[in-house]
C-alpha cells in the first residue's frame, strides 16, 4: 500500500508529518510523543540538526551529535528540505 505522495504545494507542516511518518513506517521511529510530534509538525523554522534531536529524543535515545542515527536523521530531513526549512519556503 504504501505513503501517499505529497502534493506539490504541500505546507511544511504537511511535509514535516509526512517525514514523521515515513520514520515511522520505514525505521520504528513510532513512539515519538504527541506533544513532540506536534511541536516538530508546528515548526515555522527548523534545522536538520534541530529535526534529527527532536526525533532521538522523542523516541528517549540518549543525545549524541557523533551517532549514527543522529547523522542519519540529519541526511533524512537534508534530502527533504536542505539544512533547513522554513515555513514561508511552502504552501499554506
Amino acid at each position: 500500500m504504501g505513503m501517499k505522495p505529497l502534493r506539490a504545494d504541500s505546507s511544511l507542516r504537511d511535509r514535516l508529518s509526512h517525514l514523521l511518518d515515513e520514520l515511522c513506517v520505514d525505521l520504528g521511529f513510532c513512539s515519538i510523543p504527541d506533544d513532540v510530534r506536534e511541536r516538530i509538525e508546528n515548526a515555522r523554522h527548523l534545522t536538520a540538526d534541530q529535526f534529527a534531536r527532536d526525533v532521538l529524543t522523542g523516541e528517549s535515545f540518549i543525545f549524541d551529535p557523533e551517532s549514527e542515527w543522529f547523522k542519519y536523521l540529519r541526511l533524512c530531513f537534508m534530502g527533504k528540505f536542505g539544512v533547513e526549512a522554513r515555513a514561508e519556503d511552502y504552501g499554506p
